[in-house]
């Protein structure tokens, strides 16, 4: 009888134990080829599958189309005009693909251009916009996306054209497109546009003289809908017979803001149900963000100019603040340092706390990167003020040789000057991340 009474009381503490609260492991998608979910405000990788996978991205892709629209107005949207070219209707011929019947000689305001990209999904607003933020034609602009993507340190993008029509040479991943996301909402006026419900009105142009009404298709975000999340705040979708379903949206919920990114859904209702899936579980996972100190690691870096060195600075973590599940605490973090060989001054010095978390089966065990702290560089300047040049030291002091020497001194000035005022700059951005 006490055998039975232990084999139950076991059974029962198992079965306590399954629904006990606490973060549950990252869902496992069977409808749905890779998904990702990062935290966006650091970038930090929060659960996945298959992130890296490269896959068709079908108009997702729109969101680096947009984004890279929206860093050339820098928000200047009004008064702008694009032109439309034959290129930009006659490419699309034959591909069935979404569009707003512009016309060859159209003159279009940006701002039309950008929401119809947006929210009609309109392949030859995407053209026009390559145009635009490309300087002259769709090949440039791919060119400039494909740069974007170097700049980002993306390892899973190539892109082929503005809008995502597949193509062979036209993919991403989960990751990449998560942290393109990232990116874009940084860009003046992006999230604007990226988060608009409202219908909006196209007027008549010069040639077209109907007027034209887009709204967000994402049924996800209409209240109607039984398919609505009220915490996603602005989504992309994209579909094509080869891509199938994707999607990339900015959640928010208590605080806590969320990119998610879905790939490959075999039909519309598993994408809407994936989508449930992974928001539900992510907000029951990731509560509140943890404030992780400054941990005291410190590192010096030479610093060189005009091939000489000058001294050194330096570096050290900033701290930071992290999502993390449920049950974990800053004694999951460590941290460590990444910086190059050298600070050669007028470049930005590519140094980096880098933060890790181990996540064990509640979380995914990655790591982020921010903009280390870097100190003293306003003394070496000052030591290195009134410091030749070395191409300066072997001239005699003749009048020419002295204008020389001062005008050596002045460019060193100006070179230490314009470096402090690109650092300053740049640790006001945003950090990057890695996984």
């Amino acid at each position: 009888m006490k055998k039975q009474i232990t084999v139950l009381c076991a059974a029962l503490l198992c079965l306590l134990a399954a629904f006990a609260p606490g973060a549950a492991a990252a869902p496992a998608l069977t409808t749905t080829e890779a998904y990702c979910i990062i935290d966006a405000d650091t970038g930090l990788v929060l659960a996945q599958q298959n992130m890296d996978e490269e896959l068709h991205p079908a108009s997702i892709t729109k969101v680096m189309t947009l984004g890279l629209a929206c860093e050339k107005a820098q928000g200047q949207w009004d008064g702008v005009k694009l032109a439309v070219s034959h290129e930009d209707v006659y490419s699309l011929a034959g591909t069935d693909s979404s569009h707003i019947a512009l016309q060859e000689g159209e003159e279009v305001p940006l701002t039309d251009a950008l929401y119809a990209t947006m929210m009609a999904s309109a392949n030859d607003g995407a053209n026009l916009l390559a145009e635009y933020f490309g300087g002259g034609t769709i090949a440039d602009g791919v060119a400039a996306m494909n740069a974007q993507v170097a700049e980002l340190g993306l390892q899973h993008t190539h892109f082929a054209n503005p809008h995502g029509i597949s193509d062979e040479d036209h993919y991403t991943s989960c990751y990449d497109m998560a942290q393109i996301l990232r990116w874009a909402l940084t860009q003046p006026g992006f999230e604007t546009l990226f988060t608009r419900n409202e219908m909006y009105t196209m007027a008549p142009t010069n040639i077209q003289p109907v007027t034209r009404y887009f709204h967000q298709q994402d049924k996800m975000r209409v209240g109607s809908s039984r398919y609505y999340i009220p915490a996603i705040l602005g989504s992309k979708i994209g579909y094509t017979n080869i891509a199938r379903y994707s999607y990339v949206c900015l959640a928010e919920q208590n605080g806590v803001r969320l990119i998610c990114v879905t790939m490959q859904s075999n039909l519309k209702t598993d994408k809407y149900n994936d989508v449930r899936t992974l928001l539900d579980h992510a907000f029951a996972t990731f509560t509140g963000y943890t404030d992780i100190p400054a941990q005291g690691v410190t590192a010096q870096m030479e610093v060189v100019g005009g091939g000489s060195a000058m001294g050194t600075v330096t570096v050290s973590d900033p701290g930071v603040r992290l999502l993390l599940a449920d049950g974990l605490t800053a004694d999951n973090v460590s941290v460590s340092l990444e910086l190059p060989e050298r600070y050669i001054l007028g470049v930005d010095p590519e140094a980096y706390a880098v933060y890790t978390i181990q996540g064990g089966d509640v979380q995914e065990s990655t790591s982020v990167r921010v903009k280390a702290n870097i100190e003293g560089l306003e003394e070496v300047v000052a030591a290195n003020a009134n410091v030749q040049l070395p191409a300066s030291r072997n001239i005699k002091k003749t009048a020419g040789g002295l204008l020389a020497i001062s005008l050596g001194a002045t460019v060193l000035a100006a070179v230490v000057v314009f470096a402090v005022i690109r650092i300053r700059a740049k640790r006001k951005r945003k950090p990057r991340s890695k996984h």
